[in-house]
């Protein structure tokens, strides 16, 4: 079967950034005179000023960026050496995806894992239609998106949905684990391995991901399982 291009749908969404301004406090020197008078002479006596090659403040040096935490907790995961480890970071990873949330994103995704559990799939993708209009910097909302669509049969949607989430968030191994089961579904073997290799390039212990990638590898092969 012929290798499909995989060429994630972008959509056109508005980035708010904020503008940090950090107060700068210049220190200028001024040339005082003081006069000392007398009753037989008065002459002005300067007060020496610092040569013009002084730094007339000490230059404040620039602020180191702040690590990203889930950055971070993404390349633990990588180098991660026993299974409970793995799962552990990978919940912590969960975890940051998931902070920053509003209260009326968070309703909806509530709406839409209740819709999603009674089998109500339009409901469902409107509720995460809405929380992607919130929030679109969410690339977790577009896999939970790409998942609604993929239970309801729509795959091209969900690969779309996939395509986006891992273009924000390539080290997810959530979403490379779902794109691996859509392409198997589609029965494009060669796209649902690629994407199982890719979980393990992210999560190397990630659960039976080394068995699927053997079954998989066996089936693209032609070899019986």
């Amino acid at each position: 079967m012929p290798e499909r291009s995989f060429r994630p749908v972008l959509t056109h969404c508005t980035a708010l950034y904020r503008a940090v301004v950090r107060p700068c406090l210049l220190f200028s020197s001024a040339a005082f005179v003081v006069s000392a008078l007398s009753p037989a002479r008065a002459a002005p006596v300067p007060v020496p000023q610092p040569s013009p090659s002084a730094p007339s403040a000490k230059a404040a040096s620039p602020a180191k960026p702040k690590p990203d935490p889930l950055l971070e907790t993404s390349k633990a995961l990588r180098a991660a050496k026993t299974a409970p480890e793995a799962r552990a970071l990978e919940r912590r990873a969960e975890t940051l995806r998931q902070k920053g949330l509003s209260a009326s994103t968070r309703l909806l995704l509530e709406n839409a894992d209740s819709s999603l559990k009674a089998h109500d799939y339009r409901k469902a993708e409107a509720a995460l239609d809405n929380a992607l209009v919130l929030q679109p910097d969410k690339a977790f909302i577009r896999r939970g998106r790409a998942r609604v669509r993929y239970a309801a049969g729509d795959f091209e949607g969900a690969i779309s949905d996939l395509g986006v989430a891992l273009q924000k968030d390539p080290d997810d191994p959530l979403s490379w684990q779902l794109l691996s089961q859509v392409e198997e579904e589609r029965h494009d073997m060669k796209a649902a391995l690629a994407a199982a290799r890719q979980v393990l390039v992210v999560d190397p212990l990630a659960s039976n991901g080394a068995k699927r990638v053997k079954t998989l590898q066996a089936a693209v092969d032609g070899r019986p399982i």
